[in-house]
């Protein structure tokens, strides 16, 4: 029995890791977006906390010029904020971008793995029907070899 073997194996590994590859800078594309979240959730609670400053610098006694640098701070936290904001926003959609490469990447593989699943079984009913066939060639001979042997003892 001759072994199976399927011509774009070469072809289905190379796919198999595209996928890797795409599996792996999905991961990274997560990651991250999750750190530029986490900066995000840093920069609210910080502009929280500076508003809180801010409006007990504007109750009991008011002194001008803490309440400008707390002012002045506050507006350079929102600015930041909304640089991150465009940071997150970016980290999103690169991890929709990296995550349809992934599926297109699986889709090619599940294709020319199927195929493969397709020939292999074509293959295995090739060897049943050749297999079956010796069998008959096989019982036919020793059917013609004993009539044969019957007939000589005959004479």
């Amino acid at each position: 029995m001759a072994g199976f073997r399927f011509r774009l194996q070469k072809l289905l590994n190379l796919k198999q890791q595209l996928e890797d590859k795409a599996k792996n800078e999905l991961g990274l594309a997560m990651k991250a977006h999750e750190l530029e979240k986490r900066k995000l959730a840093l920069l609210d609670a910080g502009i929280v906390r500076i508003s809180d400053d801010f409006r007990q610098a504007c109750s009991g006694t008011i002194r001008p010029e803490r309440i400008q640098a707390i002012r002045t701070w506050l507006e350079v936290q929102k600015t930041a904020r909304e640089q991150q904001l465009d940071a997150v926003k970016k980290s999103g959609e690169n991890v929709d971008k990296v995550r349809v490469k992934l599926v297109a990447a699986m889709q090619e593989k599940k294709i020319l793995a199927n195929l493969r699943d397709k020939e292999f079984e074509k293959f295995l009913k090739q060897e049943a029907h050749n297999e079956q066939k010796l069998t008959d060639e096989l019982v036919s001979y020793r059917e013609s070899v004993k009539i044969t042997a019957e007939g000589m003892e005959g004479q």
